[in-house]
């Protein structure tokens, strides 16, 4: 009998660990495994995208990059942080729709524009309407993106767009589930873009791309950030790639107390800028990004395409 009892509790142990791995495998319902056995941990299901800035409309080395995007079947989206064309305007963004075709791209694609993308597009009219309109934000699983304008330099950010900025981190830190059975995600991740980066190291040295407006703009967007809960930035314009940390708040001594990581990603195959004097490489590449719970993790992947072609 005592054989029999422990056939049956062994039964019941493989069946009810079973349950956990395939509610933990389909992601969404984690939490229902913590409610039901306390002191389980649960997996966060992660959220996987692409991140492409600077080809300015159709070069060796962006084909390149797009074919490995297409190739890598993690990849949820691609987010491509400006100057995807070369003037901007309704031909150009169609010619890049239909490279996109041509490549088999058929991921979403959320963007943002860059100051040469907004030359014969002042208005934005024709890039919002590829792309959506802006400023706006979308919510990936656990990933809140948000999707701002920086690209002319003589203005920045708007006041209306930070003015929307302010309310939508607002909003996203109270947020409440559509309905009584959702579950908002434990760990929220919340990851801006813009084009143009600003407060990086060096650039008393090398010169930024700000005028006296735009300036203030970055001001004001800093005080938001110093407010709001923000995991992550990515930016383009840099036709290089770095990482750096943004100061977004600091105490009465000048240190800091509020940081943000920012990443550069402007290798979609335009040459170095001449202003970095040859201190900066090229670095023609795509970023893997993967968000795993409160981790934010990015993979540079470099063109294939032979240098100088």
């Amino acid at each position: 009998m005592r054989k029999v009892y422990l056939i049956v509790a062994l039964a019941l142990i493989g069946g009810l660990t079973g349950l956990v791995l395939w509610y933990r495998h389909i992601g969404a319902p984690n939490q229902f495994i913590s409610d039901l056995i306390p002191g389980t941990t649960t997996l966060q299901p992660s959220v996987t995208f692409a991140v492409v800035g600077d080809n300015e409309g159709d070069n060796p080395h962006y084909r390149n990059l797009i074919q490995q995007i297409v190739a890598d079947e993690d990849i949820q989206f691609l987010l491509h942080v400006g100057d995807a064309t070369n003037l901007g305007g309704s031909a150009q963004l169609q010619a890049l729709q239909d490279l996109h075709a041509e490549l088999d791209l058929a991921i979403p694609i959320y963007a943002i524009p860059g100051n040469h993308d907004i030359k014969n597009d002042v208005d934005r009219s024709a890039f919002q309407s590829t792309f959506g309109k802006l400023p706006r934000s979308v919510d990936i699983q656990n990933v809140h993106l948000v999707l701002l304008d920086n690209a002319d330099r003589k203005v920045g950010f708007t006041a209306a767009d930070l003015d929307w900025l302010e309310r939508d981190l607002s909003n996203q830190q109270t947020r409440q589930p559509a309905d009584s059975l959702a579950r908002k995600p434990a760990n929220p991740i919340t990851i801006l873009a813009y084009h143009r980066p600003f407060a990086y190291p060096l650039a008393d040295f090398f010169g930024d791309d700000e005028t006296p407006a735009s300036r203030k703009t970055n001001e004001r967007f800093l005080s938001i950030l110093a407010q709001h809960p923000v995991q992550h930035i990515f930016t383009g314009h840099i036709h290089t790639a770095f990482d750096y940390t943004m100061v977004t708040q600091t105490d009465k001594t000048n240190r800091a107390t509020k940081t943000v990581p920012v990443t550069i990603s402007g290798g979609g195959g335009q040459p170095i800028q001449s202003a970095f004097g040859g201190l900066v490489q090229e670095n023609f590449h795509w970023l893997k990004v993967t968000v795993q719970g409160t981790d934010v993790h990015t993979e540079l992947k470099k063109s294939e395409v032979t240098p100088g072609v």
